[in-house]
């Protein structure tokens, strides 16, 4: 939604003024029947309602790159290790470890991606861009200054995951 915000405040720019109007429900059917559908699934629905699947995003993402350091000690760097370059520890356990935990990853454009329990793709983020995410979502713009279990849970709705999520937010709402 981030990417559309970002389209319209663009598209803003280039008229002179604008007004937004809001459509009442009962006026605009395809609004009306695609919320119904959302609410009450039901299979018989869908032979009645063409659903259209999107193949790629109407919104391309600019570019972004995260290159990571060969002399790093990241936690990510054997997880780009065995995408990149099919490199594996020495260790056979350590090995083994490795592959199952990297079953749930994947690297979309450069950036380490770990696979929800709810469906879309959570970020890896390294430790001083979880801190800027942290204090983004705890201080910034609307923020309520949550508790560090429902701050977790509000980065993780967000997009973004590390290993040290729940502690990092208790620690820094405990501060609070």
């Amino acid at each position: 939604m981030i990417l559309y915000l970002d389209y319209v405040k663009n598209l803003c720019k280039k008229f002179s003024s604008f007004d937004i109007n809001q459509i009442p429900r009962d006026l605009n059917t395809q609004a009306d029947t695609l919320a119904s559908l959302g609410s009450n699934f039901s299979p018989s629905v869908f032979d009645k309602i063409p659903i259209v699947h999107l193949l790629k995003p109407t919104i391309e993402r600019p570019g972004q790159t995260c290159p990571i350091d060969e002399d790093t000690n990241s936690w990510t760097k054997p997880y780009y290790d065995w995408f990149l370059q099919g490199t594996l520890p020495r260790d056979k356990n350590e090995a083994r470890g490795l592959k199952i935990k990297a079953s749930t990853y994947t690297i979309i454009n450069n950036m380490l991606f770990k696979e929800s329990q709810t469906g879309p793709y959570l970020r890896r983020l390294e430790p001083r861009e979880a801190k800027q995410i942290i204090e983004h979502i705890h201080d910034g713009y609307c923020a309520n200054h949550k508790g560090g279990r429902s701050l977790a849970s509000k980065v993780l709705r967000t997009g973004y995951f590390w290993p040290t999520l729940r502690a990092d937010c208790i620690a820094y709402s405990s501060k609070c």
